[in-house]
């Protein structure tokens, strides 16, 4: 009952924190009868500096410097619990989970990659798998490849991450928000044989190119995007918000702009639809591969028990698994059912944050982020998930400026976390 009773008020909140969203995106500032008026702004006195040369280097020097923190506590963890410190431990502790089928698809192909004759594994977008076939054309080592794409899209995103706030919100922020981005405690998966590292890349770069009105190369970068997780042609719907807000297109049909609206049509719109060639290429390589172009959903129910659901139903279903795990998979509770109800909590706190404060567009793309992940039939990975929802950091940034006391007892928290959930990833534990 009492569980019932929160997430009523969860739903409530989000529903609150996504009209406020909404409203803002419509360019209203304040919502209510006249008198009572509720304003939906509350501005932060932020304001943007230029990118240079020097940020850059600050950026991929912390990268580089995270990017060694996780490898090397896996090197840590084979001398102490291995057999020894030797190149093949260190690549069986990173390849867990997902990462085993990544390097078979990229290894043998998706038709060649199969399970019980059938190609299964359909279910993973192919750009990562594709970019380590590339590497392997130089590398000979698969492990490496994976480990040196993931490696290489980290840091760009650190330094992607940091142009892109530091351009809205300052310098004080942005290296904030890296470091927040690092110190989350599912942070490692960017190091990893996973898609996170590359398509937090090209999400930050396309949402780049989105707020700058860079709209051929947000087409293109939205496609690879949606090459590389589904989630990744919403990025469509985020350009379409940021040209709602910005061009005001109701306002050149009332004022009869012809011509503006068909160079909105070309130099804009077009482009917003070019991101679905993403999913368009996948869904194609579904009917060359198995026949159907939406195999993969079928897969997904059949292998993973997958699908999309609504999130009160994910939530309700973390609950169930955290109060009776599967016999044999107690620690469950702890490291997958528990904490992705945890960030739940956590992530709805930051969208009521951000909601009034932030842009609307980035809070659009946060909520996107949120639900998304956590509208899913069998809520398996969201906390890795959510490492690639870049607002979060940002708002953490933000929020620890004016309690920095408060930030660094987080990002001490953090750090804690991360060392635990990293143990248990290369201990095997179920951490995904």
């Amino acid at each position: 009952m009492v569980f019932r009773f929160l997430l009523f008020c969860a739903a409530v909140a989000s529903a609150a924190a996504l009209l406020i969203i909404a409203l803002r995106l419509l360019g209203l500032e304040a919502a209510g009868p006249a008198g009572r008026r509720l304003s939906l702004m509350k501005p932060m006195a932020l304001t943007g500096e230029p990118f240079v040369r020097r940020d850059a280097l600050w950026a991929a020097g912390w990268g580089l410097a995270a990017l060694a923190v996780f490898h090397g506590a896996a090197l840590l963890y084979c001398g102490i619990f291995g057999d020894g410190v030797s190149y093949e431990d260190f690549c069986a502790a990173w390849r867990k989970y997902d990462a085993y089928h990544y390097l078979g698809i990229a290894e043998h192909g998706y038709a060649g990659y199969t399970e019980g004759g059938r190609p299964l594994f359909l279910v993973f977008f192919p750009l990562y798998p594709w970019l380590v076939r590339a590497l392997h054309l130089i590398f000979p080592d698969w492990h490496l490849c994976g480990l040196l794409l993931s490696g290489a899209c980290f840091v760009a995103s650190c330094v992607a991450m940091h142009a892109l706030v530091i351009r809205e919100f300052g310098r004080r922020t942005a290296r904030g928000s890296v470091v927040f981005l690092t110190a989350y405690p599912f942070a490692f998966f960017f190091a990893s044989l996973h898609t996170e590292a590359l398509f937090l890349l090209l999400s930050l770069s396309c949402f780049y190119c989105i707020r700058t009105h860079r709209w051929a190369a947000a087409g293109v970068l939205g496609a690879l995007a949606a090459l590389t997780r589904m989630q990744g042609v919403f990025l469509a719907v985020v350009a379409f918000a940021e040209y709602w807000t910005a061009e005001r297109p109701l306002d050149k049909l009332r004022a009869r702009d012809w011509r503006g609206l068909w160079g909105d049509l070309w130099g804009r719109l077009f482009w917003m639809a070019f991101m679905g060639l993403g999913t368009l290429i996948y869904l194609g390589l579904n009917w060359q591969v198995a026949g159907d172009p939406f195999a993969f959903t079928a897969f997904q129910r059949e292998r993973w028990y997958q699908g999309f659901a609504l999130f009160t139903t994910s939530l309700t279903k973390l609950w169930n698994g955290f109060l009776h795990p599967s016999e044999g998979y107690e620690f469950a509770a702890y490291t997958t059912w528990g904490p992705q109800l945890v960030l739940f909590v956590f992530c709805l706190i930051f969208l009521l944050y951000g909601a009034r404060r932030m842009p609307p567009v980035w809070m659009f793309y946060y909520a996107v982020c949120v639900f998304l992940n956590f509208s899913l039939n069998n809520p398996l990975s969201c906390c890795r998930y959510i490492a690639c929802a870049f607002p979060l950091p940002v708002m953490l940034a933000v929020g620890s400026r004016r309690c920095p006391t408060g930030g660094t007892l987080l990002l001490v928290l953090y750090g804690v976390l991360q060392g635990i959930f990293l143990m248990a990833y290369f201990a095997g534990r179920h951490v995904c």
